[in-house]
């Protein structure tokens, strides 16, 4: 081997060992003898970096793409470099010249992907990592990133089959226990998303922003004793925290005064919250909750202000991650706008079709209609098993586009075959939750099925439906209050003149399907469940034809023995039945008074008054 190589080695041997100045002065040796060499350039300049020494790195790095603007590497390295000075624009441009050069590089995806990350472009960070981690799928790094992002976003299936073998995985680096861990338990896998923050909690470098995010996911836990505890060790929402950390810590206070007894003092708690900067998304959060805290208040005014406040913000992030969702003609659920005849309906043919008990009971109702509640009273049955919330009526959907088939026209089509390869999916998607137990049945709880209810009818017959309904405005109310993820349900629920063209719409898509149909449906009022719970919830054994129905009366006890419930229904379906939330929406009458025309309709078909 080579002096010339003995000496370059040399060079990497003390960067490896965290001597950056005596490789620095290797390096320049090393460039004596012999002058531009590329080699020894760019270990100089990683030398440089590693010492703070940024700018003079940046011009080393300038040079070597000007010499060699083909080589993607020398792109790579300037672009990080220039992230490392926050000169992001700059920064972004080099990354996609070397993109240009390299499409699939994996050091350039990821790299670029961090640095949307940092600018809270959330959509390209996410983009650029999935790229990242099709180019690599062993790197737990992407992965891992590549799941928040995605959750961040409102896709949960994408990071929840990101992570879902993560126990295979070879030896996490304990660098990443923290963001696997707070990964984990945003897709509801509690168990192993503590053991993993606990672990976090350890290290000198994450064990405050570990605290943080294990004192949210307490909370979301309801297992509040332990989250009050743990919040006691960390310091206030101080201004001169690192932004990262701020901003957890600020999460976690948050998700304490969530569940303050006191709500007087939990609007001081966050309002002063408010005055230190956060991130858009975090701001949001804030003043959801505030909104919340000062409706407990009864002071209207302010809790209007902070939910116009928070929909502003939310829609923002929604923009981002969809550019095109804010149009001005914009019309909320407007998939409903296409409605079967009863001619084509009829038309469909006669196919063999799973009983009642072989088929999955189906809850639906517009969201905030108590859909959380109906779900936990029947999983609390020991014949039943309930799962979190998904969407797999619109996995078969999606199926039926990919054979061409439009929805809900073309169910008319659909084969022997292709119904039974679409129950099939069905069913093992629902095995891949391991929610669901072989030998009890099934409840299927997502409220936006309302709008599923044809291919119900094509695909499960017989299944029983339980349609949830509560008062047109106190649900409008309750969805205008809701922090949601999705950028199409934040879109909905930016405003209530929204949010009741989308209620409508819903709802007329219901009524006029059920009437052609005439599915196996109960229609249970939430304000006539909450006036005699007993005899409703024997009205709901009966229909489902259970056996022991009376387990279902204390369904809030099973419901505290779960670790996860994903809805923001969480906190509420942990409580015995109670009419607290019952006409809320009288308190802003005159909020909803330009709507009531509107709804009347709806409202009166339902048997609600104005």
């Amino acid at each position: 081997m080579s002096v010339s190589e003995n000496s370059l080695r040399d060079v990497i041997v003390a960067l490896q060992s965290g001597a950056p100045a005596l490789a620095e002065r290797r390096a320049r040796a090393y460039l004596q003898r012999i002058a531009g060499d590329r080699s020894a350039l760019t270990l100089l300049a990683l030398s440089l970096q590693a010492q703070g020494l940024r700018e003079q790195a940046l011009e080393i790095h300038r040079e070597l793409t000007r010499r060699f603007p083909q080589q993607a590497l020398e792109w790579n390295n300037l672009g990080t470099v220039l992230r490392d000075l926050g000169r992001f624009d700059e920064a972004e441009s080099a990354y996609r010249k070397g993109i240009e050069l390299l499409p699939d590089d994996f050091g350039l995806l990821i790299n670029i992907g961090f640095l949307f990350k940092e600018r809270a472009d959330t959509a390209n960070a996410r983009d650029f990592l999935m790229r990242a981690h099709a180019s690599d799928p062993a790197s737990i790094e992407a992965r891992v990133h590549a799941a928040l992002l995605n959750v961040e976003c409102g896709d949960n299936p994408v990071a929840q089959d990101l992570l879902r073998d993560w126990r295979r995985w070879p030896t996490v680096p304990p660098e990443l226990y923290l963001d696997l861990g707070w990964a984990l338990s945003l897709i509801g896998e509690m168990h192993d998303g503590e053991e993993l923050l606990r672990k976090a909690m350890r290290q000198v470098d994450e064990g405050l922003r570990a605290r943080a995010r294990l004192v949210v996911m307490l909370e979301r836990a309801n297992r509040l004793d332990e989250a009050r505890e743990l919040a006691q060790g960390l310091p206030a929402a101080d201004a001169n925290l690192p932004d990262e950390l701020r901003n957890d810590i600020v999460s976690a206070h948050t998700a304490i005064a969530a569940r303050h007894a006191d709500p007087a003092a939990a609007r001081i708690l966050l309002e002063g919250l408010l005055q230190h900067e956060q991130t858009e998304q975090v701001r949001s959060n804030i003043l959801f909750l505030l909104a919340k805290i000062c409706d407990r208040l009864d002071d209207r005014q302010v809790a209007m202000q902070a939910l116009h406040d928070a929909h502003a913000l939310q829609l923002k992030l929604a923009a981002r991650l969809e550019p095109d969702i804010a149009v001005a003609d914009y019309e909320p659920l407007k998939r409903a706008a296409r409605q079967l005849s009863a001619g084509e309906v009829a038309a469909w043919p006669s196919r063999t079709a799973p009983t009642a008990e072989q088929s999955p009971i189906f809850i639906v109702g517009f969201p905030r209609s108590g859909t959380t509640m109906l779900e936990q009273i029947l999983d609390a049955h020991p014949a039943l098993d309930s799962m979190d919330e998904q969407a797999f009526l619109q996995d078969q959907v999606d199926q039926m586009a990919a054979w061409g088939l439009s929805y809900p026209e073309g169910l008319a089509d659909l084969g022997e075959t292709q119904c039974e390869d679409l129950r099939r999916l069905y069913w093992d998607l629902v095995a891949r939750t391991g929610s669901w137990s072989p030998g009890k049945r099934l409840v299927d709880k997502n409220p936006l099925n309302l709008l599923r209810l044809p291919i119900i009818a094509r695909l499960f017959p017989n299944a029983p439906i339980i349609l949830a309904l509560r008062h047109p405005c106190d649900v409008l109310l309750s969805c205008y209050m809701q922090n949601f993820r999705s950028p199409a349900f934040a879109l909905m629920c930016s405003s209530l003149p929204t949010l009741a063209r989308g209620y409508i719409n819903a709802m007329r898509f219901w009524i006029h399907h059920a009437q052609i149909m005439q599915p196996n449906v109960l229609v249970l009022r939430y304000e006539d469940l909450l006036d005699d719970f007993p005899g409703h919830v024997e009205r709901l054994g009966m229909f489902l034809q259970l056996e022991r129905a009376e387990s279902m009366l204390s369904f809030h006890e099973h419901a505290q023995k779960k670790s996860y419930i994903s809805t923001p229904s969480y906190s509420q379906v942990v409580q015995p039945p109670n009419k607290k939330a019952v006409g809320r929406w009288r308190r802003y009458e005159s909020d909803f008074e330009p709507l009531l025309d509107t709804l009347s309709p709806i409202m009166e078909h339902w048997g609600y008054v104005r």
